[in-house]
């Protein structure tokens, strides 16, 4: 496995100035903390049968994770200390794509969407786009596909025109298998152009992978993935 390199390399090997990958890297690995910590609050043993008790079923579909993860997410977020990093993002989900000019049903909509404004004013956005993992074609056929990576390299208006975009997976079965099963994946049929294990602080690393978007006319996009654990012998009571 290639070496990890940490978040602000890989970004200023993309071209971006030490300062710029100074900025971007804490605000991507600020939101990824905000996942997985709504995540973890999500698990605990209380939170998952409040969250079960709002579901259709005792099988929580993808949209219903989102949401969750969501209102989750907003809570800590809103909770946090006024001077911790997390008052500096504002956090949704099912967040209408800028520039979609369709209407109600017909808009689309990314998972969840990380923004905030640096000290030079401009507001910047870390979009994440959720899918399930239940079986190995779902890497190609769901996670990786139009409706997945897809909405960022391939779909007009992509869900983020920013120089960075997340994946995350819902891993209803073997969560500790579908890292290098997407590593598999990313190195063969898809068009990544670079690869490799990311350091984000604090101990904690992801997965970057590079695409180019040259039907789209916009520079190359890094995608930051994450798995995320909902099988359920996960849940201890």
């Amino acid at each position: 496995m290639t070496t990890a390199i940490s978040l602000q390399q890989w970004l200023v090997e993309r071209g971006l100035t030490y300062q710029e990958a100074d900025l971007w890297s804490e605000f991507i690995s600020d939101a990824l903390l905000l996942l997985e910590d709504g995540h973890s609050l999500l698990r605990t043993p209380q939170e998952w049968r409040s969250f079960l008790g709002g579901c259709k079923t005792t099988r929580p579909t993808e949209p219903e994770i989102t949401s969750g993860l969501g209102d989750r997410m907003r809570r800590l977020r809103n909770d946090a200390e006024i001077d911790s990093n997390r008052d500096r993002i504002h956090v949704s989900y099912e967040s209408p794509t800028p520039g979609d000019e369709r209407h109600g049903n017909r808009k689309s909509k990314a998972d969840f969407r990380f923004e905030r404004k640096f000290e030079a004013g401009r507001a910047v956005a870390f979009v994440m786009e959720a899918k399930p993992l239940r079986t190995p074609g779902d890497i190609t056929g769901r996670y990786l596909a139009t409706d997945g990576l897809g909405c960022f390299i391939e779909r007009q208006p992509p869900y983020s025109k920013e120089l960075a975009a997340g994946m995350v997976a819902y891993a209803f079965t073997n969560p500790s298998t579908w890292l290098t099963a997407l590593m598999t994946a990313l190195s063969g049929g898809v068009a990544a152009s670079r690869m490799a294990p990311i350091e984000l602080g604090l101990q904690r690393t992801s997965l970057a992978s590079d695409h180019g978007r040259p039907g789209l006319g916009l520079d190359a996009l890094t995608v930051l993935h994450a798995v995320l654990d909902f099988a359920d012998e996960s849940v201890a009571d």
